[in-house]
């Protein structure tokens, strides 16, 4: 096996260590990961350009695996530290969910496998055992995630789930279950992490409501259209609570009713906690 000394930029090394705790992977094991799944064309031009300032040394070994991998003839001329310096710092130039892609391209490859052959998988899931449905893999630049749509057996229903929290994909020989093809179509195609495609929240602001409304973004869900004083979102009850409740009183919910309980049980709560 190789050890390798690498300096990098320091910001550089910085998006190295937040992927590593975003991820929740060390450091050797990251860098492994990168040379094995990563297409990369190393260029002797583009190794003149090393930084001689500011920079961060990197420590790790290959696997016996990588080393295979790197110990061919047209590499043994190629010098290490340049060779895995210019690998990092393409990886870390990327966006963040194109990085995350690459670091779980083994389980993607294994569930793109088990889509294309309409097949059941067995994952685990924070820990937490789970078998599948899988529909598809949704990405999305904005929020720099990557998002696997599919049937849970053990939720019994259709589920999001981040891919860096997946692992050990096991595809069964089991089928799938025929499901909802325009559905599932229309879920990918107005995809957002929520799955709150198909279900509507009426809500009425305040005036001082309309206002916050305009400067709170994070979470906010589609607006589909206005009608009167009346707002209509694109929102299943989780993202609505997770957004409106924070507006308090410049906020009435009225529709669906189960979610309009859910604010009035929480209100309930609420002056309990205060003593009103």
């Amino acid at each position: 096996m190789i050890k390798l000394r690498v300096t990098v930029p320091k910001n550089i090394a910085l998006i190295l260590k937040r992927d590593q705790e975003d991820f929740e992977i060390n450091e050797n094991k990251h860098y492994n990961r990168i040379y094995k799944n990563m297409d990369f064309n190393y260029s002797q031009e583009k190794s003149k350009s090393v930084y001689k300032e500011d920079t961060e040394l990197l420590q790790f070994t290959l696997s016996k695996e990588n080393f295979i991998k790197f110990d061919t003839l047209e590499n043994k001329e190629v010098k290490k530290a340049d060779f895995f310096r210019q690998l990092i710092t393409e990886y870390a130039m990327k966006s963040a969910y194109e990085r995350e892609l690459i670091i779980f391209k083994e389980y993607i490859e294994q569930i793109k496998i088990a889509m294309e052959n309409d097949k059941r998988i067995e994952i685990k899931f924070k820990n937490r055992d789970d078998i599948l449905d899988p529909y598809f893999i949704a990405s999305l630049e904005k929020e720099n995630r990557n998002y696997l749509v599919s049937y849970s057996y053990y939720k019994e229903k259709i589920v999001n789930y981040r891919i860096k929290n997946i692992s050990d994909v096991v595809i069964t020989n089991l089928n799938r279950e025929p499901f909802d093809e325009k559905y599932i179509k229309d879920l990918k195609e107005n995809f957002n992490p929520f799955l709150s495609f198909g279900n509507e929240v009426k809500v009425r602001f305040t005036p001082e409501g309309e206002k916050y409304y305009k400067q709170v973004i994070s979470n906010r869900p589609k607006l589909k259209g206005i009608e009167g004083d009346i707002y209509i979102f694109e929102a299943n009850d989780y993202q609505a609570m997770l957004y409106f409740a924070g507006f308090m009183e410049m906020i009435e919910i009225l529709e669906p009713l189960s979610l309009r309980e859910k604010m009035k049980e929480r209100v309930k709560k609420m002056k309990e906690v205060y003593n009103l």
